[in-house]
């Protein structure tokens, strides 16, 4: 018996909330680290874990420092934060057309 199209698209619905947030969760908690240690966060081992898990962590690199204006680290930060989430979202939601494109026929999202 074939899903209802509701059923699929709330489940798309889902997951795209959920990854969107994570997204976000992780990008906050990098950018709060970089934040408290910006030396050690802006090079290194750290810098490029924090690429790993978040792509858009790359525009730390074009911010200076702490020292910088109040605007520039709000917009960086916003930036990195929503652009992760987005990211996240994104993947999500082609893991999930390929799950519901190529998976098993009797059991499609």
């Amino acid at each position: 018996m074939p899903q209802s199209s509701k059923r699929r698209s709330d489940i798309l619905i889902v997951v795209l909330s959920v990854a969107l947030v994570a997204g976000m969760a992780v990008a906050l908690a990098l950018f709060f680290a970089w934040r408290r240690d910006p030396a050690a966060m802006a090079q290194g081992l750290a810098f490029h874990a924090g690429v790993a898990v978040c792509p858009p962590f790359l525009l730390v690199g074009s911010v200076g420092g702490i020292t910088d204006s109040d605007l520039a680290l709000i917009l960086t930060g916003g930036t990195i934060i929503f652009a992760n989430g987005a990211l996240y979202a994104g993947v999500a939601a082609f893991a999930l057309w390929i799950l519901s494109s190529f998976g098993p026929k009797r059991r499609r999202l």
